[in-house]
């Protein structure tokens, strides 16, 4: 019997002992007297106030005190601090409950803990979760960042924030203003959801409709669906990321990077780009537009690589492995072709071929001038050959070592030939007749009118042959080396992915933010 009596004895001591705890106490105060407010008795404390709920110590110029309902209203100079967190809060009035343990802070108020100040004048605050939040504006400032926003909570424990509504965050590299915001004090991540638009010192701008995420201690940004524009060029993706302490991005997904300088956009789905040395890398579907007066000049390639270097004054871009170009009026083939945008010049490599209007033209190589924004001459190197074709379908060729083709308005006027020249072309006899002439001579020059021979002009070593209509076998109009393949030259939208319809290109369906790997 003795020893249940002392069990009771222990837990009636115990429940006593929890219930003093959990009840708000005064512990200082000036003045007390015995008041009426809205129907309940309470305490009222006046002058150096000082109460006490479990860790938490409440003072305050003066304050009422409901024992009834272990609550009380605190007013000027109220703060809180708590003896075991490290937390401080301060305003001009509070309402605190001991039984929800949640403190009611307005007008001025400041949450201090060891990662963060907030300042606002309306905040909730919930002991049991240690997170307060606000709905009328407030400002967490910590040692690197100003977040501002209409709404908000922050989480004294895990250091974490979400702001709400006008959210503006703004750091020594870096300013931005979202919908939603998450942010972690400890760790300097942010990760803002929704319409976002954020600017660098350096004079970027990052925009998404869906949102990103900022590594502020590494300068490095996350950027989905969206666009980073730079004084000198843009590049949007489905997926973005940029080192700005490294000066390192990359794209995923329908990549779009286009020079404003250049008129130059690049297409692709994977981008690299070191900006340090202005070199961009683009591959999987890779194809560029370089606008050219009136008309866009398009290069599709395995792999695409841009080099904007000022410091070594190049600018160059370089397409390889099966690479097509398609112009309205030249499209062609190749291994590899470069493009030098200093002196305007194409250069193909590797079974070049180029078809312009009704003409066909293979080398070993070729080097396409460019100047005033047209086609203005084609150096061929070795195994030259030129077919055109006239309207009467008839195929003027030329072939040689070495050939110069000179072009005004997208047309072929005049070619010199260099080295073993061979020539057939036909004199249009009428509408419906021509007689073929078959000429071999070292060097000439032949000149074209209408994409038809105008005149020949031939030096050395000259061996000619007319043939008139009637006689024309046709073995004998072909040169050795013949092969026209007019069919098989590139298609705009063969080329040009982004010109199809939207259902026949590669997508990604936007929804969330990615969760972000490793």
């Amino acid at each position: 019997m003795r020893g249940r009596i002392l069990i009771w004895i222990l837990l009636m001591l115990n429940v006593v002992a929890l219930h003093a705890q959990r009840t708000v106490r005064v512990k200082t105060a000036e003045s007390l007297s015995q008041v009426i407010i809205d129907g309940k008795k309470a305490q009222k404390l006046v002058n150096n106030v000082w109460l006490i709920h479990e860790n938490t110590n409440i003072r305050c110029d003066s304050a009422y005190f409901y024992t009834q309902d272990n609550s009380a209203q605190a007013f000027g100079n109220v703060t809180i601090v708590d003896e075991v967190d490290d937390l401080d809060l301060k305003g001009d009035y509070l309402e605190y409950s001991g039984n929800t343990r949640i403190a009611k802070f307005r007008y001025n108020v400041i949450l201090k803990d060891d990662s963060a100040d907030l300042y606002t004048d309306f905040l909730d605050f919930d002991r049991n979760t240690e997170i307060g939040y606000y709905s009328n504006g407030g400002r967490l400032v910590d040692s690197t960042t100003v977040l501002t926003s209409k709404s908000g909570f922050y989480n004294t424990q895990t250091k974490d924030a979400q702001f709400t509504d006008s959210v503006r965050l703004k750091s020594p590299d870096y300013e931005l203003n979202t919908d939603t915001l998450d942010y972690s004090t400890l760790t300097k991540l942010a990760i803002a959801r929704g319409n976002t638009e954020a600017y660098t010192v350096e004079g970027d701008t990052l925009q998404t409709s869906v949102g990103l995420r900022y590594f502020s201690n590494e300068k490095y940004s996350e950027l989905y669906y969206g666009t980073i524009t730079t004084p000198e060029y843009a590049i949007q993706a489905d997926s973005l990321f940029a080192n700005d302490s490294t000066n390192y991005y990359q794209g995923d997904l329908n990549v779009i990077m286009t020079s404003f300088q250049d008129s130059l956009t690049i297409f692709g789905n994977r981008m690299q780009y070191d900006r340090g040395v202005g070199k961009a890398l683009v591959y999987d579907k890779a194809y560029l537009r370089k606008l050219i007066q009136n008309d866009s000049l398009f290069i599709k390639g395995d792999t695409l690589i841009s080099v904007q270097d000022t410091l070594r004054d190049e600018k160059y871009l370089t397409a390889y492995h099966g690479v097509e170009m398609y112009k309205s009026d030249l499209q062609g083939r190749a291994d590899s072709v470069s493009y030098n945008m200093k002196d305007s010049t194409i250069y193909m490599y590797q079974n070049p071929m180029i078809w312009n209007v009704d003409s066909q033209i293979e080398a070993d190589s070729i080097n396409i001038l460019i100047a005033n924004n047209k086609i203005h001459k084609m150096y061929l190197t070795l195994n030259s050959f030129v077919i055109a074709q006239d309207s009467l379908l008839n195929f003027n060729q030329v072939k040689g070592r070495n050939m110069e083709i000179y072009f005004q308005d997208g047309f072929i006027t005049k070619t010199d030939i260099h080295g073993n020249g061979e020539s057939i072309y036909f004199a249009l006899d009428g509408e419906e007749s021509s007689s073929m002439n078959k000429v071999e001579c070292s060097n000439m020059t032949i000149y074209f009118k209408d994409n038809a021979v105008s005149e020949l002009r031939m030096y050395r070593e000259i061996d000619g042959n007319f043939i008139p209509p009637q006689e024309i076998k046709e073995p004998e109009t072909r040169l050795r080396g013949f092969d026209w393949k007019g069919d098989t030259k590139p298609q705009l939208l063969d080329i040009a992915i982004h010109l199809k319809p939207p259902d026949l290109r590669e997508t990604r369906e936007k929804n969330s933010l990615p969760v972000k790997k490793g």
